[in-house]
């Protein structure tokens, strides 16, 4: 048997899109191969929310299922595929199997319910279900989190499944292809059974999904691979392919800068396309961040859409408004220049007047950030340009940033990223000499950015330091504090000062309100703001 792994990038709620994407691909293979397999929810997208709880969004997909079976009655090719289902007043996330006149559903019937996912709050859980036969084969077919316990596939083992076909919408995050591939060992040791995994592919608002399909021998050898960013298929010969003695581990998908670029870069290119945008814009000041920003934006759209804006102000260094167009240079994107000299005077002049002579220092620094957010957003606003803002994790974490000011934004590609870690992928993708982005090979980020000293440059003399730890310190303590959940008196276990250690939690819990008015951005980490880690504004536990 020929089996197609289709690993496709469906669209939210682009019902008819993602049926013409699915009956184009079963066309190419019809005739060619046995069976064709789509991703989770291929048929309306995922992650669905609040919108597979609309019943005229359901009874669109019922339409257009019902024309998926009358398509396939005249193809000599199988189909699985996913998609949402209502029965007795239940949504249940379903896999489908179409041949001919044949029809089979099953439910998924573990629901994940932490971190990114609440499909309890919108699906109903299924009950276990037979294998499928077709053409001689016993097919146990699982939906995504089903694969993660063993209850449904000892279940199917029982039922003399031949091979598990897993069908899933994994969104990505650091080392998931590794604990995916760790899992599916244990099951297929455990079982004795081959497996054949489909991921999709594409990003969707905060998460992002690598794919990275394959298929799996029963000692738990990986035999075949889809590339991971893209779309790609493959066809599996089943059972033929088991005595493949190639191991498909080594190659670039497994490099960790790679994988973050890729993910960054797959993220804001389908932010943009499949929201309808044309033109991405942002500042350039000349500091890593808009610097790395840049470097995304071009990698993910090419040069010709994306504009840099420079906004120097009578505290910009020289330094930076040469870096600042150097790294338009490098990437080979249109600038304008904005002074706000004047601009800022006047906000100052009239605000002085009426607050009685006196202007604190940190409300004369927001408002020159709150001038280049005003400025940008009219960018935006005028040519209905996507505006990306260019805060990193470490800054989103602590509040360093201007709420409506250099907060501003549609997106922000580099919001799960600690401040140290951007430092490291600016320096990987200078050195990466492979065409492999839509951005020019080789060095696009300018060295400068890179070694000088971060600045807002808002005051003379400013540097981020003279408010926050060093970098290095900082980013340390906030791992501890966000992805551990750790206490102060575990992080000061650690060897931290306790001042610094009280500083920066007081800090992270008090810009929660901040975070809440942050625009999306793509989740790598295992606690993403957003979605992921969810905690109140107002809050008095002092950890």
């Amino acid at each position: 048997m020929k089996i197609v792994l289709a690993q496709i990038n469906p669209t939210v709620g682009d019902i008819l899109g993602n049926y013409k994407k699915i009956v184009t691909n079963i066309s190419k293979y019809n005739n060619k191969a046995d069976l064709i397999v789509f991703p989770e929810l291929s048929i309306s997208g995922y992650p669905l929310e609040d919108l597979v709880l609309k019943d005229r969004f359901l009874y669109e997909i019922k339409n257009i299922l019902d024309k998926l079976e009358v398509f396939c009655l005249k193809k000599n090719i199988a189909i699985i595929l996913g998609a949402p289902l209502k029965k007795n007043n239940a949504i249940y996330n379903a896999g489908i199997f179409l041949y001919k006149k044949k029809k089979i559903i099953i439910y998924k019937n573990k629901l994940p319910n932490y971190g990114v996912f609440e499909e309890k709050r919108v699906f109903k859980s299924g009950k276990k279900y037979d294998t499928i036969k077709y053409k001689g084969v016993k097919i146990g077919l699982l939906i995504c989190e089903d694969m993660w316990f063993s209850s449904l596939p000892l279940y199917l083992k029982k039922n003399g499944a031949n091979i598990f076909i897993c069908i899933n919408a994994s969104p990505y995050e650091t080392r998931k292809f590794t604990q995916r591939k760790e899992i599916a060992q244990k099951l297929v040791k455990k079982t004795k059974v081959p497996l054949l995994y489909l991921n999709q592919v594409g990003g969707q608002d905060e998460l992002v999904f690598d794919g990275n399909s394959f298929f799996m021998d029963s000692k738990g050898n990986l035999l075949e691979k889809c590339y991971a960013w893209k779309e790609d298929y493959k066809v599996i010969k089943f059972p033929e392919y088991l005595n493949n003695k190639n191991d498909k581990n080594n190659n670039l998908d497994y490099l960790h800068e790679f994988n973050t670029w890729s993910a960054l870069t797959l993220g804001l290119r389908d932010y943009f396309l499949k929201n309808s945008f044309h033109k991405i814009v942002l500042g350039l000041s000349g500091g890593i961040d808009s610097a790395v920003s840049a470097a995304i934006a071009v990698d993910a759209v090419g040069s010709k859409n994306v504009i840099g804006i420079l906004m120097p102000s009578k505290y910009s260094s020289k330094g930076s408004i040469i870096d600042a167009k150097k790294t338009a240079n490098l990437l080979k994107i249109k600038t304008n220049i904005f002074k706000i000299e004047d601009i800022h005077k006047v906000f100052y002049k009239n605000l002085f007047k009426h607050f009685a002579k006196k202007v604190n220092n940190i409300t004369d620094e927001n408002i020159q950030s709150r001038i280049r957010g005003a400025i940008l957003m009219a960018y935006s606003n005028n040519f209905s340009y996507l505006l990306i803002s260019t805060g990193n994790k470490s800054e989103m974490s602590v509040g360093y940033s201007t709420i409506y000011g250099d907060m501003n934004g549609g997106f922000n590609a580099i919001k799960d990223i600690y401040k140290t870690d951007l430092y490291n992928l600016a320096i990987w993708r200078n050195n990466n000499k492979i065409k492999y982005f839509n951005g020019p090979p080789g060095e696009v980020i300018p060295r400068n950015s890179i070694s000088k000293t971060p600045s807002a440059e808002l005051r003379p003399d400013q540097k981020d330091t003279d408010s926050l730890p060093s970098y290095d310190e900082l980013d340390k303590i906030l791992y501890l504090l966000i992805e551990k959940e750790y206490s102060i008196k575990e992080i000061i276990k650690k060897g931290f000062k306790v001042s610094i250690v009280k500083k920066v939690s007081s800090l992270l819990f008090k810009s929660e309100y901040k975070r809440r008015q942050a625009p999306p951005g793509v989740k790598l980490s295992l606690k993403a703001f957003g979605k992921e880690r969810r905690y109140p504004i107002t809050n008095k536990f002092e950890n």
